[in-house]
């Protein structure tokens, strides 16, 4: 057995009100309510300004049930303005909906073949082959050579348990990014090195692992996943 992680190691965000906090720079805000379920969830988003970019606290429900989590990148298919570089019309976002609640519809950009979506803060993804889609947070959109970055989350009774190890972590403040491809014929997700170069110089090839499984304790019960392995590494 691998990857045995309590429940204690998770990071939640409390849902908060448009407050200042230790990230956000300023304390106003307006919020997105979701006019539709996405995977099941009920889902509310509280907009600030972080630096130059919308950042937003993403509560999802579900049976009663809610958590939080926070993403610096809020592309909301909406307005997809949440990525770097576009303060002023960020700013002026903010002017427009200052402490207002907008009801929307989800919509998550995607490009024709492409796993991971772009301008999307949150979507739902089976990332591991076990047939039941993981919680991915978009990070601030500018992970690798302006790339984005993902925190990958697999909803554990009701609780977000971040996979924080290969391949779904391999930068530390990034998680994983969008260079990685999968193959869900054959269940392998394929890892260029090094990202961001303009010429890859090989790559990490995953396979789910048929002896071991990934480990979740969480409510005192032991959960088991996927455990992607390394099968070959190729050298160019």
């Amino acid at each position: 057995m691998k990857k045995i992680i309590p429940i204690i190691a998770i990071i939640l965000l409390t849902m908060v009100s448009c407050h200042r906090s230790e990230n956000n720079s300023t304390e106003d805000c307006f919020t997105i309510e979701y006019r539709q379920p996405v995977n099941g969830y009920q889902v509310k988003a509280e907009v600030n300004m972080e630096d130059d970019v919308l950042g937003a606290n993403l509560t999802f429900m579900k049976d009663g049930i809610s958590f939080s989590l926070h993403t610096t990148s809020f592309g909301d298919t909406l307005y997809n303005k949440g990525q770097w570089g576009l303060l002023g019309e960020n700013e002026e976002l903010m002017k427009k909906y200052l402490n207002q609640t907008i009801r929307a519809d989800y919509h998550e950009n995607r490009e024709k073949g492409e796993v991971m979506a772009s301008w999307t803060p949150f979507f739902f993804r089976d990332l591991d082959f076990d047939g039941i889609e993981e919680l991915v947070i978009v990070h601030y959109s500018m992970a690798v050579r302006f790339h984005s970055g993902f925190d990958v989350y697999r909803i554990v009774d009701g609780k977000p348990v971040l996979i924080d190890y290969p391949p779904y972590k391999t930068y530390e403040d990034f998680g994983m990014t969008d260079y990685p491809e999968f193959d869900y014929k054959q269940m392998m997700i394929t890892c260029p090195y090094p990202e961001g170069e303009l010429h890859y110089t090989g790559c990490i090839i995953y396979g789910v692992s048929k002896i071991e499984k990934d480990t979740v304790m969480v409510n005192e019960r032991m959960h088991y996943f996927n455990h992607m392995e390394v099968i070959k590494e190729i050298k160019y």
